[in-house]
């Protein structure tokens, strides 16, 4: 198989994911109205702006699969929390909605799962995170 040139990633080779992932979206035909899903956020978005993206990388994480990326000059995002909400009295929250921020920007939402659970929050750096639940 051919190595795919991407622009944004210079002569690095990028892995087998973040070629597939460009290679298919970026042919995809103008769709104004179509919209794509980001697996870890359940964010909708515009199909077009995916394509904006220059590389297999950008899609993935606007995707949110980025984390399974294995291009050897990337980092690994190194912070990967979940987290467990709970009432006052400690009772876990099943099937509650929650939105995790850092500052003002929502990087995770979702809805927590049988055991009051979160999914897993990558971030590139240490930071305080906030989490809203509606109860």
């Amino acid at each position: 198989m051919e190595q795919q040139k991407e622009d944004g990633v210079g002569d690095k080779e990028e892995c087998l994911l973040c070629r597939v992932t460009y290679s298919i979206y970026s042919n995809f035909p103008p769709m104004p109205s179509a919209m794509a899903l980001n697996a870890e956020t359940g964010e909708w978005f515009s199909l077009d702006r995916l394509k904006s993206y220059s590389n297999g990388y950008d899609m993935a994480e606007a995707l949110g699969y980025a984390w399974a990326c294995n291009c050897r000059e990337r980092a690994p995002k190194r912070f990967n929390e979940q987290f467990t909400l709970r009432d006052s009295t400690g009772k876990r929250l099943v099937g509650v909605r929650y939105r995790v921020s850092a500052g003002s920007r929502v990087i995770a939402s979702g809805v927590t799962d049988s055991q009051g659970r979160t999914q897993r929050t990558p971030t590139d750096n240490p930071q305080q995170l906030s989490i809203d639940a509606a109860v």
